[in-house]
């Protein structure tokens, strides 16, 4: 499925806005209406496709906004707008969100195991509240029985928030670290 998630700030709160794209060519069948309350499981839209019918369901509790109806019931093509589900963050998400907002992310770059230690029963690389520069050793990646160093590529600051447990599995592209540059005086 092609879903794109944004972040939106509007007067009256944050938004978590998911914009769902035709994942394939085929026939769209929307089937829920514009401002239509949505649960998660909920069934927005089918795509038909040489007679195989996919359904496209929502993983989020929102509304639903800014349908194409120019694609409802009409063959569309690959990653054509479809519609989008909107979520308006609560006050936890929304402080998770404004403390998150500055710090500069340290992605996983292949799912593996990833430590926190350079070998067992050993002190972590680093801590919360770390001073961290370009070229300092953040953590370890296991796969296949290689390691290799997660490398820190940016600019000077300090460890805000360390998003995996020691020896956890990882899937690429999840965010390993959160670093808070050194403020600018």
């Amino acid at each position: 499925m092609a879903i794109e998630t944004l972040i939106e700030k509007r007067d009256d709160g944050y938004f978590r806005v998911k914009r769902h794209y035709s994942s394939h060519t085929g026939m769209v069948s929307i089937k829920i209406g514009d401002g239509a309350e949505v649960e998660e499981g909920d069934l927005l839209y089918t795509i038909t496709r040489l007679g195989l019918i996919k359904k496209r369901l929502t993983d989020i509790t929102g509304t639903v906004r800014n349908i194409n109806t120019s694609v409802d019931n009409v063959f569309c093509g690959y990653y054509t707008h479809v519609l989008d589900v909107e979520h308006m963050l609560n006050d936890e998400e929304v402080q998770i969100l404004e403390e998150e907002r500055d710090y500069i992310f340290v992605e996983a770059p292949q799912g593996a195991q990833y430590y926190t230690t350079s070998n067992p029963g050993m002190p972590p690389i680093v801590n919360v509240g770390d001073r961290v520069d370009s070229g300092s050793v953040l953590a370890v990646a296991m796969v296949m029985k290689k390691r290799r160093e997660i490398i820190y590529q940016g600019p000077r600051g300090r460890v805000a928030k360390i998003y995996f447990m020691n020896g956890q599995q990882v899937k690429a592209g999840q965010k390993l670290f959160g670093i808070l540059p050194k403020p600018v005086k």
